[in-house]
């Protein structure tokens, strides 16, 4: 199989987009086994915009000495504000189930994992099990799970 092109990246604020960036574009030159010193001069092909500024003033110099996961971070660090892991954290912390099901609520908690970096298995415990109503708490403290000790596995 030829390996798919990632989506192209503009950019803008958009942690979805940016996500998805990562994931297509380093499944795109994995595949296509592309050698690492490479990788990121043919992921330039797929920026637009403040990306593609980004990419010509602190990589077109020497693109080859860059490696995807340093590349990334700055990319990061270029297109979004400085502040935005803070208002992903505290978006974290006012983030509860409510009326959704537990898959979206997973899913929503997974989106702002992503995007925050650095939460370990214990906090991610911790802010799914006492982010879920109620009466699944207490289910779940009746099959014996613990926020404690439980893995995010388990609960």
């Amino acid at each position: 199989l030829k390996p798919i092109a990632p989506m192209v990246y503009d950019g803008s604020v958009d942690s979805r987009a940016f996500h998805r960036f990562i994931t297509e574009g380093t499944a795109y030159v994995k595949d296509g086994h592309v050698e690492r010193k490479k990788q990121v001069f043919v992921l330039s092909h797929y920026l637009t915009g403040r990306a593609h500024e980004y990419y010509i003033r602190e990589v077109a110099g020497d693109p080859y000495r860059w490696r995807l996961p340093e590349f990334f971070t700055e990319m990061f660090n270029y297109c979004f504000p400085i502040n935005f892991r803070t208002k992903q954290r505290e978006k974290l912390k006012r983030c509860y189930q409510n009326d959704k099901t537990v898959r979206a609520f997973v899913y929503e908690l997974n989106e702002l994992w992503n995007m925050i970096g650095d939460i370990d298995e214990r906090q991610r415990v911790d802010r799914f099990w006492f982010g879920l109503n109620a009466e699944i708490q207490r289910d779940l403290w009746k099959k014996e799970l613990n926020p404690e000790i439980s893995t995010f596995a388990e609960v």
